[in-house]
């Protein structure tokens, strides 16, 4: 088994939620698990992700409709600062050669 996989059921328990949290989540496409010898785990690189799905869940009480929605504006977000980033590398970039 891969170190990097985290199981399902330490992580709700840890976490405090249900399993059917994260399955539900992965129906809404926001997390991927992988199933090895009938357990279902996750990928370590995946914790930041869900670990902010479960706050905005249960701080914020956003369902899982809200959840999907969150995590396409934030990609969207993110692109855009990338986006920026490579404006301002560009513009520094020209104001060196003047």
């Amino acid at each position: 088994m891969e170190t990097n996989l985290i199981s399902v059921d330490d992580f709700c328990g840890h976490y405090k939620v249900a399993t059917d949290f994260v399955t539900s989540l992965e129906e809404y496409g926001l997390v991927k698990t992988k199933l090895v010898n009938k357990a279902v785990f996750i990928d370590a690189d995946d914790l930041t992700g869900l670990e902010r799905y479960i706050r905005l869940y249960k701080e914020l009480e956003i369902n899982l409709e809200g959840l999907h929605a969150v995590s396409h504006l934030l990609g969207q977000l993110e692109l855009l600062q990338n986006k920026i980033a490579s404006l301002k590398n560009e513009i520094s970039y020209y104001k060196q050669l003047h």
